[in-house]
């Protein structure tokens, strides 16, 4: 024990001096001594300061994905979700297939023509939602393709009249231009085709022709276009794009997906991003996961509020690394199944079944949306249980608390404490992922309020404090 306490006497110094400054007593010590010791499992003791200065929030989550699967036409719409889009502020939304599965490219006596009518669909109810389309451009239009979708053009200059098209009508002509769209090229290409860097099937190839023909539309509004959007983070793929790529070619993002029910998975994507994109391009460059979930096949996870728990971790965790956007997959179910809640990837299920049902994973982007203005410090995040804390331009202070582990098993107590608090009456709401709700009014005195939270397995906590 002698040892013990010479080894780790100013770690044990600061630790006790935190305690004495902070109400939070035990909790607090319990963390402390099991971080110290080496314990396994670090209990939560959340702290906010309101009193201290914040940075505005990086709201990495303001996005989504959806998927196209070969439906009847009256059945690819977003209609259906588009309120539901509007209420949590999305700002963009990743549309896939949209040169294969929309059918917008055609060729009539040996010259390329362009019929908008389905994809404009689907961008209407995305505007309609306050939302921003992100397009994959993706498939190869099978009006030039060598062989099939995944193939390479027959002439790389038709591919190229092809990108050049889509931004000249959605970054000009439609609406008189849409703000700050972006271009993706390709929907993982080492998946979807067997792209590489080098051979016919050369990324480079088919990034560089798209890059420079959209860079080459005139009376444009601003647009940002990048990739590789591959299936996960992949430092061979980042040597070999950027060793190849010529600087005089625009890229403004780079992208990737993740799939994985560790939310550490996330972080080292996001570690090893920022290392390498350090080293090799200018940070101005964006960062996106421009697809992520729990598990790329559908599964029952989907469905149920271990994937809500899942969302709101790997968003929290997110937020302190340098990605600007995380798109998850897929904002509605794609085929319908043979039942309304079948597995699929959607954070709402499909319209088949009549008004569209939001599932805990939706019901977590709620959460999370509520979060604006600045984001205020937050210490005592434990092993399973983390949280996020905001300060909005009314007053209002929200600490949002989430409980995760990947076995879904993990239940725990613990405080909320938020401190450098005017006194007065403030009414204080809890509102659950597990869909309970506790509003109660309070007399702050002294400076803090603190809350003892239980959180069973895979539930979260939004605590929402106002002055009245």
């Amino acid at each position: 024990m002698k040892k013990f306490w010479k080894k780790n006497r100013k770690s044990l110094i600061m630790v006790f001096g935190l305690l004495v400054t902070l109400p939070l007593t035990v909790p607090l010590a319990i963390n402390a001594w099991r971080f110290l010791t080496g314990a396994s499992y670090q209990a939560a003791a959340i702290v906010v300061d309101v009193s201290q200065p914040g940075l505005p929030i990086r709201k990495i989550w303001s996005g989504a994905a959806q998927g196209f699967e070969k439906l009847p036409d009256s059945d690819f719409r977003l209609s259906s979700t588009s309120g539901l889009l509007k209420s949590v502020g999305a700002e963009y939304v990743r549309i896939d297939h949209i040169y294969d599965g929309f059918n917008v490219v055609s060729k009539v006596d040996g010259r390329l023509k362009y019929d908008w009518t389905k994809l404009d669909a689907i961008v209407s109810d995305i505007v309609g939602a306050g939302a921003t389309p992100f397009f994959s451009l993706s498939y190869m239009p099978p009006a030039i393709s060598k062989s099939d979708i995944l193939d390479f053009p027959n002439d790389w200059g038709e591919w190229g009249q092809v990108v050049a098209a889509t931004v000249g009508h959605y970054s000009r002509d439609y609406k008189g231009g849409l703000n700050n769209v972006i271009y993706e090229v390709w929907n993982e290409p080492d998946l979807f085709g067997g792209w590489k860097m080098g051979g016919n099937k050369n990324y480079l190839t088919l990034y560089v022709t798209a890059a420079n023909a959209a860079n080459s539309v005139k009376n444009v509004k601003p647009f940002k276009i990048g990739g590789p959007a591959t299936t996960g983070f992949y430092p061979a793929w980042v040597n070999g794009f950027y060793d190849k790529l010529d600087s005089s070619v625009r890229i403004d993002f780079f992208s990737w997906h993740r799939y994985s029910a560790d939310v550490e998975d996330f972080i080292k994507d996001a570690t090893t991003a920022k290392q390498m994109m350090e080293t090799r391009i200018a940070r101005s460059q964006d960062l996106y996961i421009s697809e992520w979930g729990v598990n790329p096949e559908r599964s029952s996870a989907y469905d149920g509020r271990w994937a809500g728990a899942h969302f709101l971790a790997v968003n929290i965790a997110l937020s302190d690394t340098v990605v600007d956007l995380a798109l998850a997959f897929e904002v509605r179910d794609g085929a319908p199944g043979d039942k309304q809640f079948h597995g699929g990837w959607g954070m709402v299920t499909n319209p088949k079944y009549g008004a569209v049902a939001k599932k805990p994973r939706f019901k977590a982007w709620e959460m999370i949306s509520k979060l604006d203005g600045s984001r205020l410090p937050l210490l005592g995040n434990g092993t399973y249980v983390t949280g996020l804390a905001a300060y909005d331009e009314r007053g209002v202070v929200r600490v949002l608390a989430v409980n995760y582990d990947e076995s879904g098993k993990h239940s725990e107590v613990f405080p909320i404490t938020v401190v450098g608090i005017t006194e007065g009456n403030y009414s204080v709401r809890e509102e659950y992922l597990s869909g309970r709700v506790l509003n109660t009014e309070v007399n702050i005195a002294g400076g803090s309020l603190r809350r003892d939270i239980s959180l069973g397995a895979s539930d979260a906590v939004l605590l929402t404090i106002t002055k009245k």
